[in-house]
């Protein structure tokens, strides 16, 4: 149900000041009406969004802006009034830009995308609907209190969430939207006149991949039980290696030998890992709810959960080094061994980074693979960059590229674990992870 603060604000766009609206943007009324609609609640939860501090910034910038509210005079900026000065449109342009700073053009842009209109002509409609809003929340002037305001803005900000459909690209919204409570899909209705311009809608149910056991490499436990389940098979491993040996040692030099022992145990652990049913770890997919109400199929406190979580935070107040130490594992992504082929299975957790980075526009990412310390190095660093690669050219095929600043393979320079420990302690070295950039 709409709230009463959003039915208040919407009712100063009569038939009439929409068809004035119309008229002066150069767009077909029914938009104009699809526009404020759109542009009201955006308002609303920009200035939900803001602090304390900010908020009575904008509220003082307000008052000396829209000093009268007069109704004939209202929307006077953009009907070519006396009192729609350039310096008057300067200032609501300023006001707007302290509702949503940086994300500003990219709010435009998703709005007028999603409907068909031009960014100039949404821009506008900002600006006529901000006198509105403030209108509303200040009683038309005759409450400028900014905690009570603020109160009011938070007690209604589920409505103000629920008032933006899901297929607009909430993520331009940024921390503002992630503030709001879960947002309802409101269904949008298609403009036959125009629907080349409907923006792409984000995919609402990944593919459902049948469960499958995660990556070996982050999950050291699992080749333990492994080792144990696998009974007497697990006997002729040992044999395999050392029959490997003879055969291959005396033409091979030392590293070469070590690289055809280490690609050995990897093809019996991922071999393993891929054939092995899921529910014996106990491990299920749980559905990962994305801002805009959507979800994902994922496993609880994975790379999905967790990078949303960052996202939503504000980590832009981080320092690029503090941000270069924050890494997140890809915990279901699998490759086959001694190359860069991403498996059939892992393709689902690819999908699942290609939607939050839609829903993240102004989010950046670095991917970084890495190896354990055994093998030739100079393959370890090939093979870690080609899988990094690989993530990246995904990325870029999505129409993500733009948000992918660089994809680089580390070897085993980061590794942790001794060349000398288990291969199931070395495990956890062996991975793809990404970071988020400014």
């Amino acid at each position: 149900m709409e709230s009463n603060l959003l039915s208040n604000v919407k009712s100063y766009f009569t038939s009439e000041v929409i068809n004035k609206l119309s008229a002066n943007l150069g767009e077909s009324p029914e938009k104009v009406e699809k526009g404020v609609e759109l542009t009201v609640p955006s308002l609303l939860l920009g200035l939900q969004g803001k602090g304390g501090d900010g908020l009575t910034s904008i509220l003082t910038s307000a008052k000396h802006l829209f000093s009268s509210f007069d109704v004939n005079n209202l929307f006077g900026n953009y009907f070519g009034t006396p009192s729609g000065t350039d310096n008057s449109k300067f200032e609501t342009q300023n006001l707007l830009s302290s509702i949503f700073g940086d994300r500003l053009t990219t709010v435009v842009e998703s709005i007028a995308s999603y409907i068909g209109l031009r960014s100039e002509s949404v821009s506008g409609l900002l600006g006529a609907s901000l006198p509105a809003v403030i209108s509303g929340l200040t009683h038309k002037g005759s409450d400028w209190n900014a905690s009570s305001i603020g109160s009011l803005l938070n007690a209604n900000k589920s409505a103000f969430a629920a008032a933006l459909p899901t297929g607009l690209g909430l993520g331009a919204f940024g921390s503002l939207f992630a503030q709001a409570d879960k947002p309802t899909e409101i269904p949008k209705e298609t403009d036959k006149s125009d629907e080349t311009v409907l923006a792409e809608p984000i995919p609402r149910e990944p593919v459902n991949l049948p469960p499958r056991q995660p990556d070996v490499v982050h999950t050291p436990e699992r080749i333990e039980e492994e080792k144990k389940g696998a009974g007497y098979w697990w006997l002729l491993i040992p044999i395999i290696i050392i029959a490997l040996w003879l055969l291959f040692g005396k033409s091979c030099d030392g590293d070469t030998r070590e690289t055809i022992l280490r690609d050995s145990i990897d093809n019996v652990d991922t071999t393993s890992a891929i054939n092995e049913p899921l529910a014996q770890e106990g491990r299920t997919y749980v559905d990962v709810k994305l801002p805009d109400g959507a979800s994902l199929k994922a496993y609880p406190a994975g790379i999905e959960e967790n990078l949303i979580a960052f996202l939503q935070s504000g980590y832009k107040s981080l320092s690029e080094d503090e941000l270069k130490e924050k890494w997140f594992d890809f915990d279901n992504l699998n490759f086959e061994t001694g190359t860069a082929n991403v498996l059939p299975e892992s393709q689902q957790q690819l999908e699942n980074l290609a939607a939050i980075l839609r829903l993240f526009p102004d989010a950046k990412i670095k991917i970084g693979g890495y190896t354990d310390k055994t093998g030739d190095e100079e393959v370890n660093e090939r093979i870690s960059e080609e899988r990094a690669e690989a993530v990246k050219t995904f990325l870029e095929s999505k129409g993500l590229g733009s948000q992918v600043d660089d994809a680089e393979g580390y070897g085993s320079e980061f590794a942790s674990v001794p060349a000398s420990a288990s291969d199931a302690e070395r495990a956890k070295d062996r991975r793809v992870a990404v970071s988020v950039r400014k």
